[in-house]
């Protein structure tokens, strides 16, 4: 989850709402209200983040409506459900939340809040958008989750089938466009789903967009990401939808009747894998550790006093036993882990840095190590388990095909556990009046938000830290000058793909960031850079002169 994408999920609308809507009803689920109001911000939200995802085609105002209306109705009803099972999330559960999304966007702690500041995002609601989610998670392993089972017959008939064989074995990426029914449906909500399904159809018949249709039509929560599904292997699904995973690329199905209501797939993509040559059998372990931060501008005394610190902690929980060592990391440790005591799970060799790697293979289980100086700062290591594993094995694999298959049940009993909500409520829905309609999806060009400037350099950091030099170069516009000790443009390209392709690595981060627009087509950006690759280090401050080229920003000049 890209830093920008979340934040575009929960970024309030910049285009004026009417005030005299404040007071109009749009919907009253279990005595609780939305106002047109809230229904007009978040209709603009929607165009805003269309059109920022290229989308040239605004849907009907009318369909969208209902679309939005109904996520609002969802989440009350889900929030109210989670309210009555008395599910909270806790402060610290929120705090490891935004954690994690700084550490996934390459954010030092505290940065995510001044990001949302740069784009204009309050971070109190922004926590309060996020908590609901972590709620509603909470909620979804509860109600849905916790109930299906899948059973080590099923698990073992697709490692037989899609990891055992020899063949290779096709991936495909799925969408679909739904049509939910509620538990015991009668006949007519029966026909009334299936009627809307065969229009959906109809339409795509004559050549109307998937992506379009299942935003505008689908009844399942993905139906806001064009009803992406990811990508499956053929068992991974439910067996109803065998027949879809041998469709080409591009076709899509009539409507499946399932137990949740009627659905229309689509094969998006496919990609084939080769029977995996895991190799030979190898070691993993099991491990906690508790991460004392050093500062990337630390003193040689404040090194000094951290790496200290580190060893006398050490040295106390050399005779700890799991629990104590766990309770620690919760009170000591500045890593992401430390809400979890500490645990990292099982790992191999290769997955962690060399320095922590050393030492965590030679301890023992139950084994505490001394200090260790990696580029995060002063970890102490605790080994629990300690296991060898043949990575062919059905009991190597046996995690990941439960957690497929989980997946791909839980995908077909969201919508259905989402219709019991929906029928077990009373919901009471009004007409908004048209003018707050007409006010918030006007496509007219002069009422389109200025593309965001931010997403822009996300995209180029990005796609340097990838190696994607082709997309890294794109981001540099056609009347971009480098500097002149590169001669010429193309003399510039062939040093970056030369320097960017031959890195194992690199880590770029961006913080502290001033925009100052030039004119309406120009801003000047100034930031942090912090670049690290398996050869270099460096830290500056560096601007970037943007200008617009068509719908998209452009770098034109770089300077340090």
């Amino acid at each position: 989850m890209r830093l920008i994408l979340v934040l575009l999920a929960m970024v309030a609308a910049s285009m004026p709402v009417r005030a005299e809507v404040l007071d109009t009803l749009a919907a009253v689920v279990n005595h609780k209200a939305i106002s047109c109001f809230e229904v007009a911000k978040s209709l603009q939200q929607a165009q805003n983040q269309m059109r920022q995802s290229g989308m040239s085609r605004m849907p009907d105002p009318d369909l969208l409506y209902r679309r939005v209306l109904d996520k609002k109705i969802v989440k009350i009803l889900q929030l109210q459900e989670a309210e009555k099972l008395d599910l909270k999330v806790s402060d610290e559960e929120l705090q490891q939340a935004i954690a994690n999304i700084e550490e996934r966007n390459h954010l030092l702690p505290g940065q995510l809040e001044k990001a949302l500041m740069v784009q204009g995002i309050d971070f109190e609601e922004y926590k309060k958008n996020l908590r609901d989610q972590l709620l509603i998670s909470k909620l979804i392993n509860i109600a849905v989750r916790s109930k299906i089972q899948i059973s080590e017959e099923a698990m073992r008939e697709y490692y037989r089938r899609y990891l055992a064989s020899t063949q290779p074995v096709r991936e495909v990426h799925l969408a679909q466009i739904f049509f939910a029914l509620p538990p015991d449906p009668t006949p007519e909500q029966v026909a009334s789903a299936r009627r809307k399904a065969k229009l959906a159809w109809e339409r795509l018949q004559r050549g109307e967009d998937f992506e379009h249709l299942a935003r505008l039509l689908s009844e399942s929560p993905d139906a806001s990401k064009g009803g992406d599904l990811g990508w499956f292997y053929a068992g991974a699904i439910n067996p109803r939808f065998d027949q879809v995973t041998r469709l080409p690329v591009g076709s899509y199905s009539q409507p499946i009747r399932t137990p949740g209501g009627y659905a229309i797939m689509k094969v998006v993509d496919e990609r084939w894998h080769q029977p995996e040559t895991k190799g030979k059998s190898y070691d993993e372990i099991h491990a906690r550790h508790i991460l004392l931060k050093l500062p990337e501008d630390a003193s040689p005394e404040e090194e000094q006093r951290i790496r200290q610190e580190a060893m006398e902690l050490a040295e106390a929980l050399q005779n700890a036993d799991d629990e104590e060592f766990a309770t620690r990391a919760r009170e000591r440790s500045q890593g992401p882990s430390a809400a979890r005591g500490g645990d990292l799970g099982w790992f191999k060799r290769g997955q962690m840095v060399p320095a922590f790697e050393k030492v965590a293979f030679a301890l023992k289980e139950g084994e505490t190590s001394k200090p260790v100086r990696t580029p995060f700062g002063y970890h102490i290591i605790r080994v629990v388990e300690r296991r060898h594993v043949d990575p062919n094995s059905f009991e190597a694999n046996k995690e990941r095909i439960e957690q497929m298959l989980l997946n791909a049940e839980i995908q077909e009993q969201i919508p259905r556990w989402i219709a019991s909500l929906k029928a077990k409520a009373t919901i009471e829905t009004f007409k908004c009046p048209a003018e707050t309609l007409v006010s918030v999806t006007s496509s007219r060009p002069q009422d389109r938000p200025e593309p965001d400037i931010l997403v822009a350099i996300e995209r180029w950091r990005k796609a340097w830290e990838g190696q994607d030099i082709e997309a890294y170069l794109s981001a540099y516009g056609s009347h971009f000058k480098p500097e002149l000790r590169y001669g010429s443009r193309k003399q510039w390209e062939a040093a970056k793909r030369r320097i960017i392709g031959h890195k194992k690595f690199i880590r770029v981060r961006l913080s502290d960031f001033q925009v100052i627009h030039r004119d309406e087509n120009r801003v000047e950006i100034r930031f942090h850079q912090q670049y690290e690759s398996d050869t270099y280090r460096d830290e500056r401050q560096k601007t970037l002169i943007l200008e617009r080229e068509g719908d998209e920003w452009k770098i034109v000049r770089e300077f340090s």
